[in-house]
């Protein structure tokens, strides 16, 4: 009999990735997502495609969903059988998705870009079973028209790893079990600059652009050097600050770079670019980044670029959208102090003020230029 699996979230990692790790033939998957859309269609046929990239082509599963369900029609006591619970909701809805598994014991992994949310949601189930899991992966949310066509579910992976801090058991597929400690300094360090780092750059400059996917935006030269650039100095910067072995910081540089370029994965520059505030998080992906470059003695001019990219980002179906009005109708002194947490006077800040007209004309007519 096969153990039964919770999916909380059916967007690119739930759908497209995880079942690729995890073995149908011990499992049964259950998926819980707020689109309605997605979640009739999964009731409805039992399942959908999910394709990965594999060499110049896709690799093809069909994948059987023994159900599907809001959060509003999800009911906790029908499937308390669950060997374990995954979250790929997005760090901001892990609370509220988390509620829903209050009074269980259920093992929960945590695929969020956020090692603080194990914490965050072992206070709101009360209990400690939870994980940090690192996908090192990168996933669409969609698929090219023809797969679409076929099946409008349909979506496209690559061929990743995924690592699961050690603890959770009757988790059956491929997967790598790690202490949370080397976890988090040999994957997530590497994944958080030298991935999550360059790709929402990358999708900043392919927003400016007006390209869909994030391949499209490094199919030109001067954005491609923009990213490389980026990502030259956060390994500069890594090779400084944390003891992970130089050759493996470079090779996982260059693995990144190719995944951006993978005219396969149709990965959405929406996807990859949403919510900038989050991006813009005082320790995070971006600021964070610049931080610790200027800490270590390493100029962050084009994560400058990067910061700044993000500040232009207007989608009205964003739920940060708001970005740019805020940045428009603020000073520069004021939005560095009350909305991205700069302290007055540091060198970011200054950098910010003294730079941010230049990087933006630049950024605008370097997008004028390749579109």
């Amino acid at each position: 009999m096969k153990s039964k699996i919770l999916m909380m979230g059916a967007g690119a990692i739930g759908r497209g990735y995880l079942p690729w790790t995890l073995d149908a033939a011990h499992h049964e998957f259950v998926f819980i997502d707020s689109n309605q859309t997605i979640v009739d269609r999964l009731n409805a046929r039992g399942g959908y495609t999910t394709y990965r990239v594999n060499g110049d082509d896709y690799e093809e599963m069909w994948v059987t969903v023994s159900a599907a369900y809001t959060p509003a029609t999800f009911v906790l006591d029908q499937h308390r059988d669950a060997v374990a619970c995954f979250f790929s909701v997005g760090p901001r809805n892990v609370i509220k998705a988390a509620q829903m598994l209050v009074g269980s014991s259920i093992p929960l992994v945590m695929c969020e870009n956020e090692p603080d949310t194990v914490d965050e949601v072992k206070r709101v189930v009360g209990h400690d079973a939870v994980y940090f899991a690192v996908p090192d992966v990168i996933t669409s949310n969609t698929a090219p028209a023809h797969l679409l066509a076929n099946d409008p579910l349909a979506i496209t992976s690559e061929s990743g790893v995924q690592f699961i801090e050690a603890g959770p058991q009757g988790l059956h597929g491929e997967m790598i079990m790690l202490p949370r400690a080397e976890l988090l300094r040999m994957q997530w360090t590497p994944k958080l600059y030298l991935h999550n780092t360059p790709h929402c750059i990358t999708a900043y400059l392919g927003a400016l652009m007006g390209k869909t996917f994030v391949h499209e935006a490094m199919a030109h030269p001067k954005a491609a050097q923009l990213v490389e650039g980026a990502m030259n100095e956060m390994l500069q910067t890594l090779k400084l600050q944390w003891d992970i072995p130089h050759e493996f910081l470079e090779w996982y540089a260059q693995k990144e770079l190719a995944r951006f370029r993978c005219e396969l994965l149709f990965d959405p520059v929406a996807r990859v670019a949403r919510e900038p505030l989050r991006k813009l998080e005082l320790h995070g992906r971006l600021i964070g980044a610049a931080q610790m470059c200027l800490t270590l003695g390493v100029l962050p001019q084009f994560l400058l670029k990067g910061i700044v990219g993000a500040l232009l980002f207007e989608d009205t179906h964003d739920p940060d959208h708001h970005i740019r009005l805020m940045h428009e109708s603020m000073n520069t002194p004021d939005f560095n102090r009350y909305v991205l947490g700069l302290r007055p006077g540091e060198p970011l800040d200054l950098m910010l003020r003294d730079q941010m007209g230049a990087i933006t004309a630049e950024l605008r007519e370097l997008a004028k230029d390749m579109t």
